[in-house]
Order: structure tokens, then C-alpha cells, then sequence
């Protein structure tokens, strides 16, 4: 009898302490949906933490602005994978951080062994970058002193289009997602493996698991638990083994 009591208060603690996890649903290869299966590099590791973990927690995605509100207002448990802005968040309390996005410059492998520093050697250079996309005051700047040309493109795949044709000479964005694009557009004979080389690091921010300073006490239970195991999986080279599936 008492084994069986035993059995079935695990049962329920073990649900109890699930919560919903919420990821952007349009930030390939990060988070994202296909083919109505939620997947990415942030999700994938979250899943197997949560294995690790023995959680019951379930993973969804929605709009990025969606979940904002929602984790803002409490209506969603946890949110993936926002950076650290505590001044323009400041309900968000944060896991430990997740991986680095790495904001770099991609050139054509004709030009790149010129390119040493920047801006200092891009002088003249062709730079393609997403509309609407912001690549910080050290680009800003190199624009403004006609060091570089800005060209912009309707998203990732137009410009390493271009930029693989010599239309332009080099493109800014997140590493993995660069590298994931690639990946894809080698698998469809697009590209060569070997002809857009990395040559300057803009930027780092983290992405974190966050979630709403007054959650309860299972929650915050949840990040400790969340926490221990993300950085177990650093050690033991499992983020890196999840990322190498999406860009290599």
C-alpha cells in the first residue's frame, strides 16, 4: 500500500511541475516550425534537457511578439530565447545563458584574404545585408565614411545568392544562421562548400530561457533544475553536437 501511494505522489508531483515552454515560430535555425513539427537549435536542446531532466514540460511555438505579451502578462509559463534587456524587460528573469548568436561578416573567398581588419580593409567593399535588418553603429559608421557600400536584399537566401555570383563582396548576419542557409542551398547545388569565407565578428548576444519574476515557486524550481543541466550539456559537447545538425 504505502508503495503504491509512493508511485502515484511521483505521478503527480512529476506533472505538477510541468509548465508550457514557448519559442519564436519564424527564427530558422533557431526556432522555428516545419512541416507542423516545432524544431531548431534552441528547441532541440531545450528537449533534451527536459529528457535529461525527466520533465513532463511541453515545447510550442508562436509569433515573437505573441509571446512576449504572453510571458509579460503571465499567460505563458517560459519563453525562448530572448536576450538580456532587463531595462527593457524588466519582468523576465533569466536561465543561465544558452549559446552565443554570433553576428559576422561572410565574403567571397576571392577577396577575404585582403580583409584583416575591419573596417580598416573593407575599403570599397560591397556589403549585402536584409532589409530592414540593423548591423550596429561600428557598420553605421563605415557607411557614413563611404568605406563600405550597403546593399540591401529581401532576406538571407537573395543575398548569398548574390553573394556567391560576385554582385557583391561580402554579408552580414548571425553565424548559424548563415551557415545553415548554406547548408541548404549546397543540398539544392546552389553552393560549393568552399567559396564564402568568415572574416570579421560584429557582435555577440546570448539567448536565455526566460521567465516572469513573480512565477511560482515550481517554476524558478524548473530554471535551477533547467540550469544544471544546460550547463552539463556544454561541457559534454552536447549543444555543439545539436548545432553541427543543422549547419554542417
Amino acid at each position: 500500500m504505502k508503495t503504491l501511494i509512493s508511485i502515484i505522489l511521483m505521478a503527480f508531483t512529476y506533472s505538477s511541475s510541468a509548465i508550457t515552454i514557448v519559442g519564436d515560430d519564424a527564427y530558422p535555425p533557431y526556432s522555428f516550425k516545419e512541416k507542423g513539427k516545432v524544431t531548431g537549435i534552441y528547441t532541440d536542446i531545450i528537449q533534451h534537457a527536459l529528457l535529461s531532466m525527466k520533465d513532463s514540460s511541453s515545447i510550442t511555438v508562436m509569433p515573437w511578439k505573441r509571446g512576449l505579451s504572453g510571458l509579460e502578462t503571465q499567460g505563458i509559463d517560459a519563453l525562448f530565447p530572448p536576450y538580456l534587456r532587463p531595462k527593457q524587460r524588466p519582468y523576465m528573469s533569466y536561465s543561465t545563458d544558452i549559446l552565443n548568436e554570433t553576428l559576422v561578416i561572410v565574403c567571397n573567398a576571392k577577396v577575404s584574404e585582403r580583409l584583416k581588419s575591419f573596417p580598416e580593409d573593407y575599403t570599397g567593399i560591397r556589403l549585402g545585408k536584409n532589409a530592414g535588418f540593423a548591423l550596429g553603429s561600428t557598420v553605421d559608421e563605415a557607411v557614413e565614411n563611404k568605406v563600405i557600400k550597403l546593399y540591401e536584399a529581401k532576406g538571407m537566401t537573395a543575398n548569398l545568392k548574390k553573394l556567391i555570383n560576385n554582385r557583391i563582396n561580402c554579408y552580414a548576419n548571425d553565424r548559424l544562421s548563415i551557415l545553415y542557409e548554406l547548408k541548404k542551398m549546397a543540398g539544392r547545388g546552389e553552393y560549393d562548400g568552399s567559396s564564402v569565407v568568415e572574416t570579421h565578428v560584429l557582435g555577440i548576444e546570448k539567448g536565455y530561457l526566460a521567465i516572469h519574476k513573480g512565477a511560482g515557486a515550481g517554476t524558478k524550481e524548473f530554471i535551477d533544475k533547467f540550469n544544471s543541466e544546460i550547463e552539463s550539456m556544454k561541457l559534454s559537447g552536447k549543444i555543439d553536437e545539436i548545432i553541427a545538425k543543422y549547419t554542417q
